[in-house]
């Protein structure tokens, strides 16, 4: 009986070592391969209360507000010039100084050409005002001319001794040549020698189509060659009058009247009078404006210099001499060739000033672009921080934001972080009161725009946020020290803010104050992971 209860002893403690194994073996097996992380003082943080600003961050590319741009005249002396390129200027600073003796003639030969231009102008609508009534009539003669001398053909009636070939043919080169070979008098000759048959003409006859009149006003200028007139008119010698004298001229006047009237020629005369007086004015201006000296109207920088202290400004068009007349000719020619701009041949015609020198006038402006979510959240007046390349810091606001979205290539701070977002955005732009060199046209420079400041809310940094691949949530690590572990706790967010040193999130949900969170976890960081506390 001693000796059953003994054994039944023994077989109670041989089973308590083999569950204490076995005890042992599933613990070791467990946890002996879990490493323990070992976490320095400074990196358990606690959550706490604190204010938040959030701000849009973007780079802004600078702009000119306006230039100052002075013309310097033909024939005037530069007496001193008191600036250099990259210079700041106040407003009232003098820039240069000027003898301008020879200003007056200047002036003189400019008020001619204005002149001129107002007259030929008047002198075309007076003249035209007729040419309907005219080009009909001229019409229906030609209509009455080539029937009759059809019927004279038919009965073997010739109006006047036809030409040789050879005749004709140096008479056409000549009437080609007359008109200066453009397409203008191209379409002209055609017309005119549009019969082989009999044309008579002479000097007298050729003399009156050239003559007064608003085909005379329209073809007697520098298109014709007088020497080429002289040639025709001695191939025209000899040569009877008749009908087909009168058709030539009555074909040659409504070739020129066709081209011209599909040219809109008041309108060309109109710009004419516009541009000369136009450069009348700005010479007028030009010259006031050298007699006082240069002076800058606002703080600004120099951007550009054309002279030099005492040199003698020559200008190398030589757009200096004022007509008596102004005539078109030469300016229908090229229309009727085609490529032409007339917009620009009236801009070369009086203007003989160039810019002597150039200053980019205060404020300046910067572009960027607000992205969808901070549209609503930037306003018009609203102040701004501009930061230069050097590292200064300039006040700035906003002055303009488009109401038209446009595509969004650029990459900033708050649009990673989620608080713009988009590919798309609005232009918005602000006015830069008072730069420095440091700001520079067509650079970049850093802007920042407080949009919303929230007071004694629940904030963690940054740093401490991760975020979750499968949820897209975000959250942290809590420190359990009982356990020495940590936990994966996921959170909410609010604000973004990143106006400081540190940027912080507003937490909204998930975690209280005081929890222990860790600062800045890393990637091998798991849930549950052992830790020691340094």
């Amino acid at each position: 009986m001693k000796h059953s209860q003994k054994n039944k002893t023994l077989l109670l403690v041989a089973g308590a070592l083999i569950l204490a194994l076995l005890g042992y073996a599933v613990y070791y097996a467990v946890f002996s391969n879990r490493k323990v992380l070992e976490l320095k003082p400074d990196a358990v943080i606690q959550v706490a209360r604190g204010d938040l600003t959030s701000v849009y961050t973007a780079t802004a590319t600078v702009a000119s507000g306006r230039q100052g741009v002075f013309q310097i005249l033909d024939g005037t002396k530069v007496t001193s010039v008191l600036v250099r390129v990259g210079d700041m200027v106040k407003a009232g600073d003098l820039l240069a100084t000027f003898d301008v003796g020879s200003l007056d003639e200047m002036l003189r030969m400019k008020k001619l050409d204005y002149e001129a231009a107002q007259r030929s102008y008047r002198d075309y609508m007076n003249s035209a005002a007729d040419s309907p009534a005219q080009i009909a009539a001229n019409k229906a003669r030609i209509a009455e001319l080539e029937a009759k001398i059809a019927a004279q053909q038919i009965e073997g009636a010739s109006p006047a001794q036809a030409p040789r070939n050879t005749q004709l043919d140096s008479i056409k080169g000549s009437v080609s040549k007359l008109l200066g070979n453009s397409k203008l008098g191209n379409r002209m000759v055609d017309a005119v020698f549009a019969e082989n048959g009999s044309v008579a003409k002479t000097v007298a006859a050729f003399q009156n189509l050239l003559g007064g009149g608003l085909f005379g006003g329209l073809l007697g200028g520098s298109m014709f060659n007088s020497n080429s007139l002289q040639s025709m008119m001695g191939s025209m010698a000899g040569m009877g009058m008749g009908d087909s004298m009168e058709l030539m001229q009555l074909k040659m006047q409504d070739a020129v009247s066709g081209i011209s009237s599909g040219m809109s020629l008041d309108s060309v005369y109109k710009s004419l009078a516009d541009s000369a007086e136009s450069a009348y004015f700005q010479v007028e201006q030009a010259a006031a404006l050298l007699k006082e000296g240069w002076v800058a109207e606002s703080d600004g920088i120099i951007r550009e210099i054309n002279i030099a202290e005492g040199e003698i400004y020559r200008d190398v068009q030589g757009q200096n001499s004022a007509t008596s007349d102004i005539n078109v000719t030469s300016l229908l020619a090229s229309l009727a060739g085609g490529g032409a701009d007339i917009g620009a041949l009236l801009g070369g015609l009086f203007s003989n000033q160039v810019s002597g020198m150039v200053v980019e006038y205060y404020p300046f402006t910067a572009s960027f672009l607000l992205g969808k979510y901070d549209i609503a959240k930037v306003a018009l007046d609203q102040q701004v921080q501009v930061t230069s390349v050097s590292g200064e810091h300039f006040g700035a606001y906003v002055s303009f934001i488009s109401p038209v979205a446009r595509d969004n290539s650029d990459i900033n701070l708050s649009a990673l972080m989620g608080a713009s977002g988009g590919a798309r955005g609005v232009e918005a732009r602000i006015t830069i009161p008072a730069p420095d060199k440091s700001i520079t046209i067509g650079l970049d420079v850093d802007v920042t725009i407080e949009l919303e400041t929230r007071q004694n809310v629940l904030r963690v940094p940054v740093s401490a946020m991760k975020l979750d691949d499968e949820t897209d949530g975000y959250y942290v690590f809590l420190l359990e020290r009982v356990s020495r572990t940590i936990k994966k706790q996921p959170v909410e967010i609010g604000l973004f803010d990143n106006s400081g040193a540190t940027a912080y999130y507003e937490i909204t949900g998930g975690i209280d104050e005081g929890a222990e969170i860790l600062r800045a976890p890393t990637n091998s960081m798991k849930d549950g992971s052992r830790v020691k506390l340094g």
